[in-house]
């Protein structure tokens, strides 16, 4: 019989705080598996306009990647550095002007030491919503690449070899590519949110974009975050109500993202968290001049898990 170790690196873990960045092959490993998920991007912030203006609220953070990798443990440094990518930030809300864009999800790592950095990249952030254009979804990381930053009404490309690229009026692409993520939802200045694309191979989803407020006025709500595998995503908001979370998913797998915030005349919804590890954030809502428009939601935080085998069958 064989007998494992499990190292699990995320912001704050035990394991994380006592090696700092740094694993260290234990004495008698034969096998060393690694699981790398990166930082879910972030969703932008909502805007206000006067009530016969359009305004659009913000666009929902892409999905992260994830690697996995195994390797003799002949093949590996005594020590190996890691490094934990970031949930991209909450977009501020607008008061007029323009909602921010999130921010974008960092990328994992592991190696560099003696065998080659090995990475599982993070999602592209959401546009801030506006009176002129609606805004974009980010990407999804590909295998290659991090998914690419939405501006304005501008959705993020798709993360190289693989990734999805995020939505404006439409929603985010969906992705089926083994270990990456999906695109974020966006949103136009006369609809609701829209929904985020589902990531079936493994990778993490996107957030919903925000809800819209029109020219008549009405307020729509926000768009759903995407399902990653198993795991439903956060549920887009009616009027004034902030997007539900996506789903944080077991050790080892991709979390979903969540929805986007509701609009609304007085203070409309904020944009869920996204799903740790590596759901994108969703959308804030947009609301009408005087009112509040609802920010951004964070991405989920990366993960960096080490399984290191000491042999037997």
């Amino acid at each position: 019989m064989s007998s494992s170790q499990i190292k699990v690196y995320y912001s704050g873990s035990p394991d994380h705080i006592a090696d700092a960045g740094t694993w260290t092959k234990p004495v008698g490993a034969t096998k060393v598996r690694v699981i790398l998920i990166g930082g879910g991007g972030g969703g932008g912030g909502g805007d206000t306009a006067a009530s016969a203006t359009p305004v659009s609220g913000g666009g929902g953070g892409g999905g992260a990647g994830r690697h996995e990798a195994v390797f003799a443990a002949s093949d590996v440094g005594a020590t190996e550095a890691y490094a934990i990518g970031a949930g991209g930030t909450s977009g501020a809300a607008g008061t007029g002007t323009g909602g921010s864009n999130g921010g974008a999800g960092g990328n994992s790592t592991f190696g560099g030491s003696t065998i080659a950095i090995h990475t599982a990249y993070g999602g592209g952030r959401g546009g801030g919503g506006s009176t002129t254009t609606g805004s974009g979804g980010g990407g999804g990381a590909g295998l290659g690449g991090a998914g690419g930053n939405a501006t304005g009404a501008t959705a993020g490309t798709a993360g190289a070899n693989g990734g999805s690229a995020g939505g404006s009026a439409t929603g985010g692409a969906a992705n089926t590519a083994n270990g990456c993520g999906s695109g974020g939802g966006g949103d136009s200045t006369v609809s609701a949110g829209s929904n985020a694309g589902q990531a079936s191979g493994g990778g993490a989803s996107g957030g919903g974009g925000g809800g819209s407020k029109n020219n008549a006025p009405t307020y729509s709500a926000g768009g759903n975050g995407g399902q990653a595998g198993p795991y439903s995503g956060g549920g887009g908001s009616a009027s004034g109500v902030n997007g539900s979370p996506g789903l944080a998913a077991w050790l080892g797998d991709a979390g979903s993202g969540a929805g986007g915030g509701g609009a609304s005349a007085t203070t409309a919804g904020a944009g869920g968290t996204g799903g740790f590890p590596g759901g994108g954030g969703g959308g804030g809502g947009a609301s009408i001049t005087g009112g509040a428009a609802g920010a951004g939601g964070v991405g989920g935080g990366g993960i960096v898990i080490v399984i290191t085998d000491f042999g037997g069958v």
